[in-house]
């Protein structure tokens, strides 16, 4: 008997320490996303992960990131939107999002300020607030990647051009 709930003990154990914590929820393409950081007050928190997409950071003078189709990677997206006012005002929106491309093979890689130009990695902020709004290329902070055929897991920490709500995030998306 004492085996048996040593057994339990132990097993409850590893399950609970080998499972990712966090909020779970489904996105828009039907796959469950773990959200670990914390996520803004107000507002909503999801990610996506597409395979075969990158990232055209060429169209415009300005850097604005389009979606092309390219087998050899994958394109993670992160947004949080703010919720709106119950009452209707003029410009009332505010959404902050991260691009992320990354090789569609598995790997496991840490990447820190200089070497985040490895990466694909745009951050865009999209509010009626004068001289932050627009797309950026992050190129501080530590990125963090866990990428498998069934799931990736991202945390990063960086340091934003203008004031951001989401400059530490981690999260797992199928």
């Amino acid at each position: 008997m004492k085996k048996m709930i040593a057994l339990l003990a132990f097993s409850a154990i590893a399950i609970s320490c080998s499972t990712t914590k966090g909020v779970e929820s489904t996105n828009w393409l039907g796959k469950k996303v773990t959200m670990v950081s914390v996520a803004p007050e107000n507002g909503k928190v999801t990610a996506t992960r597409e395979s075969e997409k990158a990232l055209n950071l060429n169209s415009f003078e300005q850097l604005y990131p389009q979606t092309i189709y390219n087998p050899e990677t994958v394109l993670v997206q992160y947004s949080f939107d703010r919720n709106k006012a119950k009452e209707n005002y003029a410009d009332d929106f505010y959404k902050e999002e991260l691009f992320l491309e990354i090789p569609a093979k598995a790997f496991k890689k840490e990447y820190k300020d200089a070497a985040l130009q490895d990466v694909k990695l745009v951050y865009g902020k999209h509010c009626y607030c004068k001289g932050e709004a627009g797309y950026y290329k992050i190129t501080q902070g530590t990125l963090k990647v866990d990428h498998s055929d069934k799931q990736t897991k991202i945390k990063l920490s960086f340091k934003a051009p203008s004031t951001s709500l989401i400059e530490n995030v981690e999260f797992v998306v199928e």
